[in-house]
């Protein structure tokens, strides 16, 4: 049974440091049994991050959309697992107010951080709380989960601006926002990705990130744990967005040495 000793470890063996943002995705099932369940990870993390930042994504963009343009930070449920439902309704966290790709912060200055994601047009816009990741310390932790859950990639994209079309849909629609007081703003003209956006094509970057040393492989139980320093997969995926001839996102082809390697 994994505890939070086993947490901390992991965490050394990834050499982040207590005062770090750290965003995670996480299979609980596939750690095979920790002490407390999925709040039990999100105590233990918190507790080793004491003087940083943990955020656990508690996305709705499969419920929130054209359909259901309506997103209540109060009542509202995640679409993205175990973790994100124990995190989002926590009385020790504070979620965002982003329609569709909510997160909830954890520590001292979560809520300042968080701070208005409701105005995002976009599901990671530049200056918003994923893309922030790359220039504050930021870390990734995928635990017993592919690079397809990495959100933070998004943020790199828009970023980017990158050439190649279909990441984003044309389509842009309004979505009321009721906030932690219930109260109700409108974002408008919430522009949403063009099905799953470029998220399929996130594990083509797992070699590119192990060759840099942008992301570091770990353990937790049974699972297998990669974590990522945020500005370096920036610069990695950066790189190679501004080089490649087709989009890395959404073609098969190989990323080459070429297209990474200084």
């Amino acid at each position: 049974m994994v505890n939070e000793r086993d947490v901390f470890r992991m965490m050394e063996e990834c050499n982040i440091p207590r005062d770090a943002k750290v965003t995670v995705r996480a299979s609980i099932h596939s750690i095979g049994g920790i002490e407390g369940g999925a709040d039990g990870l999100i105590d233990a993390l918190a507790s080793y991050l004491s003087d940083g930042l943990l955020l656990v994504p508690t996305h709705t963009w499969k419920t929130v959309n054209r359909d259901n343009p309506i997103y209540d930070v109060k009542r509202t449920p995640p679409c993205i697992g175990t973790l994100a439902s124990a995190a989002a309704f926590r009385r020790d966290g504070f979620r965002s107010l982003h329609p569709t790709h909510s997160m909830t912060g954890f520590g001292r200055g979560a809520e300042k951080y968080l701070a208005g994601e409701e105005n995002a047009k976009t599901p990671a816009p530049v200056g918003g709380a994923l893309s922030r990741l790359a220039e504050e310390n930021g870390y990734v932790l995928l635990i017993g989960v592919g690079m397809e859950q990495n959100t933070f990639l998004c943020a790199v994209d828009e970023m980017a601006e990158s050439p190649f079309p279909g990441h984003l849909s044309r389509k842009p629609f309004d979505i009321q926002i009721y906030d932690h007081a219930g109260r109700r703003t409108l974002d408008r003209g919430y522009t949403p990705h063009e099905n799953a956006g470029g998220s399929r094509g996130f594990p083509r970057f797992v070699r590119p990130f192990e060759a840099t040393g942008a992301t570091v492989p770990s353990s937790l139980g049974l699972a297998r744990v990669v974590c990522g320093n945020c500005a370096a997969m920036a610069d990695v995926m950066g790189r190679v967005l501004s080089r490649a001839e087709r989009d890395p996102l959404l073609s098969k082809e190989e990323i080459t040495e070429d297209l990474y390697l200084d």
